[in-house]
């Protein structure tokens, strides 16, 4: 019962004339219990079907060839297509008007059916497309989500090795710090012990020098000549035997291991005003006690290594010493009013040593060993370095210097 396409005309057309003459056949065979009423009831059904299956024309042609076989072999007088009685004639209109009636009603059951039969086909095509699309689609997600997981896969592998890199650095970078400390404690420890040798042997030397030279003078009783040279021998003696004691407290003060950190600090500070021309200001609070030997020998190398600054760089006339104890912490700070760093040496401070120099770099390990803090800023108006150590090392101490620039 499926409506056959428009597009195909012969096969509906065949199908409409074996309908026909099926329905005649029919009629024959039904012919013994039907006699001699109900000439067209077969071929009602022919055209019905025609009509629904086949279209308005092929079941025109049903009925034509329905009628032609079952009026000239069924209805009386047989053999012959002329109507002899009225109620043939009315056979003959009622069978028409029927006929229309069906093939009325089956046009109008094909056209629905065709209409949706073309939007099944339609849905049928649009689910064809949406499960083609879902398929692609499916198959573009399970790619690219094996694209994911290698990336991820990847990426995973080189975070991973990247860690190790990391690591490696970092305990490379850790045992250099250890390094450099270490280096910097043999420095002091040799410091100590040239010091030591250069005020009992050269000192001592000097003095007896000094000493040979005044029993010379009680002896021998020389005259004007040999009295002045031995006046510019004894004033050679005194210069000499001065550098060495100078030159023996700044490498290592025996202050700093006997008095402590404030009267080294405050020695240290005369010294250099003198030396160095630049008005200094000390300002030690009363309540410094004694520290460590570590916390007060890495104060005094920070001490020595920023007034070493300003008399090389800063080109500044004043400075000012401040030591204080805030808690459990030593507070140092050295200011100056020379010209300042500039704002790119700070910044390659933790990214290139060299560029900066050594100094500021042991005063950061030094500082970094005991766990402590240092900080500079810098501006057009001068410089501040200011540290803060802690009474007692820690026993895993964490590094938190800071470098800024005032502007």
């Amino acid at each position: 019962m499926t409506p056959l396409a428009s597009q195909r005309i012969a096969t509906r057309y065949t199908v409409a004339a074996l309908a026909g003459v099926l329905a005649v056949i029919l009629r024959w065979g039904l012919d013994p219990v039907l006699g001699h009423v109900a000439f067209y009831v077969t071929v009602y059904i022919a055209v019905a079907y025609c009509a629904i299956v086949c279209g308005s024309a092929p079941a025109v042609l049903t009925a034509l060839l329905g009628f032609v076989g079952i009026f000239y072999w069924f209805v009386d007088p047989r053999h012959s297509l002329w109507p002899a009685r009225p109620s043939e004639i009315h056979g003959v209109v009622g069978f028409f008007l029927v006929s229309i009636v069906l093939v009325a009603l089956g046009e109008a059951n094909r056209s629905k059916q065709l209409r949706l039969n073309e939007s099944i086909h339609a849905l049928s095509s649009e689910i064809g497309e949406r499960q083609l699309a879902q398929r692609d689609l499916q198959a573009a997600h399970d790619q690219l989500e094996h694209r994911v997981q290698m990336r991820t896969r990847e990426l995973s592998e080189a975070l991973a090795r990247l860690r190790e890199e990391m690591d490696v650095r970092e305990h490379a970078e850790e045992q250099l710090r250890h390094l450099s400390v270490r280096l910097m404690t043999l420095q002091d420890e040799e410091r100590r012990h040239i010091a030591r040798e250069l005020h009992d042997t050269c000192g001592q030397t000097l003095a007896a020098m000094k000493m040979s030279l005044a029993m010379i003078r009680e002896t021998e009783k020389p005259g004007p000549e040999s009295q002045v040279l031995l006046d510019d021998l004894n004033a050679l003696a005194d210069a000499a035997l001065q550098e060495v004691r100078t030159t023996s407290y700044l490498l290592h003060p025996p202050l700093l291991d006997e008095a402590g950190i404030a009267s080294a600090a405050r020695w240290f500070v005369e010294g250099f005003a003198r030396r160095s021309g630049i008005e200094v200001q000390c300002e030690i609070a009363a309540n410094v006690e004694r520290a460590p030997r570590d916390c007060e020998l890495t104060l005094f190398r920070v001490l020595q290594e920023s007034m070493t600054n300003v008399h090389r760089h800063s080109g500044a006339s004043a400075a000012t010493v401040r030591l204080q104890r805030n808690g459990d912490q030593l507070q140092l700070e050295i200011q100056d009013n020379g010209k300042g760093i500039a704002e790119e040496r700070l910044r390659s401070l933790d990214k290139s040593a060299g560029k900066i120099g050594v100094g500021i770099t042991g005063m950061r390990e030094r500082v970094h060993q005991l766990g402590g803090r240092l900080e500079i800023h810098s501006s057009g108006s001068g410089t501040t370095v200011r540290v803060a150590l802690p009474r007692a090392k820690p026993e895993h101490s964490s590094r938190s210097d800071s470098i800024s620039v005032a502007r």
